[in-house]
C-alpha cells in the first residue's frame, strides 16, 4: 500500500479524510490568529477570570448545537457532504471578515459564528463516517484515523500559522485560514453521496438513543471529558503556583498531544482483538484509574503529572473512538446529526464543569489525581455492571 492510502485510508473514506485534514489545518490557523495572553503572562488572580470567560465562550456554541444545528443536519440527511461543504465555506468567509475586524467589536460575533460552524462541521463529519465504512467492526479504526489526521494536520497548520504570525500579524494568518477552509469545502463535495434514510418515529428514536449500551457509554465518556477539563486546570494552576519553568509547561502540552495520538493507535488494535466496541471504554477507564491512583502515591511530582496527563489524554481519546463507534452503530441513521449534537453538548458541558472544579478548588496535583482515581474507579465499576447486564442482547443494526 502506498503512503497516501496508509494515511488517509481507502476510497471512498479517503475523500472524508482529505476534507478533515484541510479543516483541521484551517482550524489551527484560526486558533493561532486569535491566541492571546489568556494565562501565561498574568498572575494567578488575573488568570482566573480570563479562564472563566474562556470556558463560557467554549460552551456558548452548544446552546445552538443540540436544538437547532443537529436537526438541521438531519433534514439534509441525504446531502450531508453539502452541509459539510457549507460549514467549511462559511468559516472561510467569516475568517475574511474577522481579518478586517480584529480591532473592533464585530470580531466577537464573527468568531462566535466560526465556532458554531465548527461544531456543526464536527457533527456532520461524525454522521458521515458510517456511510463510508463497509463494516461496523471498522468504525473504531475509521474514527481513530480521523482523530490522528486531525491532530497531525493541526500541528502542521499551527506551526505554519505561528511562523506567519511571527513574520507579520494575525491578518495574513486569517486569510490563509480562509483559503484552506475553501479548499476543504471543495474536498467535501468529492465525498460520495450519503444515501438518505427515513427518520424514525420520535418515540422509537428516544428508545434507541436510551439503549443501555449508548447510555452507559455516554456516561463513561462524559466522565473522561470532565476528567480532562479538571486535570488541565488543576495541573496548570499547580505548576504556576510552584513557578515551574516554561519548558515544563511545553512538555506537559506535548505529552497531552502524544497521549491523544497514542489513544488513536491503541483503540483499533484493541477493537480487533476483542471484536467489540465496549471494551475500548473499559480499558480506557481502567488505565486512567490505575495511573491516577499511582500518580497520587508517587513522590515525584513531575513524573506523576507527566504520566497522568499522557495516560488520561490517551484514555479520553480511546473512549471517544469507542463511544463514537457505538453511537454510529446503534443510533438511527437518519438521526445521527441530532444524536451527535445532543451528546457533544453533554460532553462539552461536563468538560466545562470539570474545568470549573479545577479552577475553583485550586488543589495540588497529588490531591487532584487522588480525586480522579476514585472517580475513575467508581465509573469503571458502574460501566462494567451496567454493560454486563445487557452484554448478550442483540446489537441494533444500522438503518439502510
Amino acid at each position: 500500500m502506498s503512503l497516501l492510502p496508509r494515511i488517509f485510508g481507502p476510497m471512498p473514506f479517503a475523500r472524508l479524510s482529505h476534507m478533515h485534514a484541510l479543516s483541521a489545518a484551517a482550524d489551527a490557523f484560526f486558533t493561532v490568529s486569535l491566541a492571546g495572553s489568556l494565562f501565561f503572562n498574568v498572575s494567578i488572580g488575573a488568570a482566573r477570570p480570563r479562564v472563566l470567560a474562556y470556558l463560557a465562550v467554549t460552551l456558548a456554541p452548544f446552546v445552538l448545537l443540540a436544538p437547532l444545528v443537529g436537526p438541521l443536519i438531519d433534514r439534509f440527511g441525504g446531502a450531508r457532504r453539502v452541509v459539510a461543504a457549507v460549514t467549511c465555506l462559511g468559516r472561510g468567509i467569516l475568517c475574511l471578515f474577522v481579518a478586517g475586524d480584529l480591532r473592533n467589536v464585530l470580531l466577537y460575533p464573527e468568531a462566535f459564528g466560526v465556532l458554531v460552524l465548527d461544531k456543526a462541521y464536527s457533527v456532520t463529519k461524525s454522521a458521515l463516517v458510517p456511510s463510508l465504512v463497509g463494516d461496523d467492526a471498522d468504525l473504531v479504526g475509521a474514527n481513530s484515523r480521523l482523530a490522528r489526521i486531525s491532530t497531525l494536520a493541526g500541528l502542521v497548520g499551527g506551526g505554519l500559522a505561528v511562523g506567519i504570525l511571527n513574520l507579520s500579524d494575525a491578518t495574513p494568518v486569517l486569510r490563509v485560514a480562509s483559503i484552506v477552509y475553501f479548499a476543504a469545502a471543495v474536498a467535501a463535495l468529492a465525498i460520495p453521496h450519503d444515501p438518505p434514510a427515513r427518520l424514525p418515529a420520535a418515540a422509537l428514536e428516544r428508545e434507541e438513543l436510551q439503549s443501555p449500551k449508548i447510555r452507559f457509554a455516554a456516561g463513561a465518556m462524559a466522565v473522561l471529558r470532565a476528567a480532562i477539563g479538571f486535570l488541565v486546570f488543576v495541573v496548570a494552576f499547580a505548576l504556576k503556583r510552584t513557578n515551574e519553568p516554561t519548558w515544563f509547561f511545553g512538555t506537559i502540552a506535548a505529552l497531552s498531544v502524544a497521549g491523544g495520538l497514542a489513544g488513536t493507535v491503541v483503540s483499533p488494535v484493541l477493537r480487533r482483538r476483542t471484536r467489540r466496541d465496549e471494551p475500548v471504554l473499559t480499558v480506557a477507564l481502567l488505565t486512567a484509574a490505575l495511573v491516577s491512583i499511582g500518580g497520587a502515591l508517587t513522590n515525584s511530582p513531575r513524573v506523576s503529572v507527566g504520566a497522568a496527563v499522557f495516560i488520561v489524554a490517551a484514555a479520553a481519546s480511546m473512549g471517544r473512538q469507542g463511544f463514537d463507534s457505538i453511537l454510529q452503530r446503534d443510533a438511527p441513521a437518519a438521526a445521527r446529526g441530532r444524536s451527535f449534537a445532543r451528546f457533544e453538548t453533554v460532553f462539552q458541558l461536563t468538560w466545562v464543569l470539570g474545568a470549573l472544579s479545577g479552577v475553583a478548588l485550586q488543589l495540588n496535583t497529588r490531591s487532584g489525581l487522588a480525586i480522579l482515581g476514585v472517580v475513575f474507579v467508581v465509573t469503571l465499576v458502574a460501566y462494567l455492571v451496567g454493560t454486563g447486564r445487557h452484554r448478550h442482547r442483540p446489537e441494533a443494526r444500522r438503518d439502510p
